[in-house]
């Protein structure tokens, strides 16, 4: 009779423990995920539920746009939180880590990783806004995984992605170049037909 009530008590134990004590991965309060975004979230966490250290990125939506901070952010490990804040146009979207991975997670390499995706997370097409949201958790699931040292997967950036994050600036100096080149040009050539109409 000790023994089954014993088994019955580590099940209850163990139920409570993985369900209704453990953080959802999405809570989408403002209704703005689309399916494929929630698809990857959930399956990039349920990799992670299968190590050792079960690492989770959280992707939560509210309808406000200040106070984003999840509760008990300092109580828990081993979590990244995604917040989208959303009151009528406007979004804010925010990441937080718990402390044992603010190594990874710097304020410099969170603002870099929102600022790559800017121009979907800005958009008012919530497709492109997903395709934001989606870039944005692949990003933070790959600090993860190089924490951790996992192998990177197919949810995780690319190379060519990952500088997109990490030198920004590689991005933007060859469209730089060639509004210098651009503007010679003009420049040139106006400089051309001024000379002209002073010669008349």
């Amino acid at each position: 009779m000790k023994t089954k009530l014993l088994i019955f008590t580590g099940l209850v134990i163990t139920f409570l423990t993985l369900s209704g004590f453990s953080q959802k991965d999405i809570e989408d309060n403002a209704h703005v995920l689309n399916k494929e975004t929630k698809q990857l979230i959930t399956a990039k966490n349920n990799r992670y539920w299968q190590t050792k250290e079960q690492p989770q990125v959280v992707v939560k939506t509210v309808t406000r746009l200040n106070h984003l901070t999840p509760k008990r952010l300092n109580k828990q490990k081993n979590k990244v939180f995604i917040v989208i804040g959303v009151k009528k146009d406007k979004k804010n979207v925010q990441i937080f880590s718990t402390k044992d991975l603010h190594g990874a997670f710097t304020a410099e390499s969170r603002a870099s990783i929102i600022r790559a995706a800017g121009d979907e997370l800005r958009s008012d097409n919530n497709t492109t806004f997903n395709k934001g949201v989606r870039f944005v958790f692949r990003a933070c699931a790959t600090k993860v995984d190089q924490q951790y040292q996992y192998t990177l997967d197919k949810y995780d950036l690319t190379d060519s992605e990952q500088n997109k994050i990490s030198h920004p600036r590689k991005v933007a100096l060859p469209i730089a170049l060639a509004l210098v080149v651009v503007v010679a040009g003009m420049i040139y050539v106006l400089r051309g037909v001024r000379v002209k109409n002073n010669k008349k």
